[in-house]
């Protein structure tokens, strides 16, 4: 697996497309919708929710799930379902909790 990416990474790949793995066998292909700052427990620590938009009809249930920006190894996430988009698309949403990168 690559290293987390920052807030300032996601932000700038906002509509870009990654990869999500269900299962070993199966993907679908989701959006960056939005990342949002949270507050992070010191100055060393950065704080951030990113939204995933999934195809319509494809809701997934709150798990770790393996997403990749295309053609990349990836993070294994745990992501939980957030608010679907006014289209009807089902959301995911990961909460990243860690130090700045130096």
């Amino acid at each position: 697996m690559i290293a987390m990416p920052s807030q300032d990474q996601l932000t700038q790949a906002q509509g870009s497309h990654f990869t999500l793995w269900i299962d070993a066998e199966q993907t679908l292909d989701v959006e960056l919708l939005e990342v949002l700052p949270g507050v992070p427990m010191s100055a060393r620590h950065e704080c951030f929710s990113a939204f995933f938009g999934l195809p319509l009809g494809s809701a997934l249930p709150q798990g770790s799930y393996r997403l990749a920006p295309l053609d990349e190894e990836g993070w294994l996430l745990l992501m939980t379902p957030g608010r679907p988009e006014a289209d009807g698309r089902p959301v995911l949403q990961a909460v990243f909790h860690m130090e700045k990168p130096a």
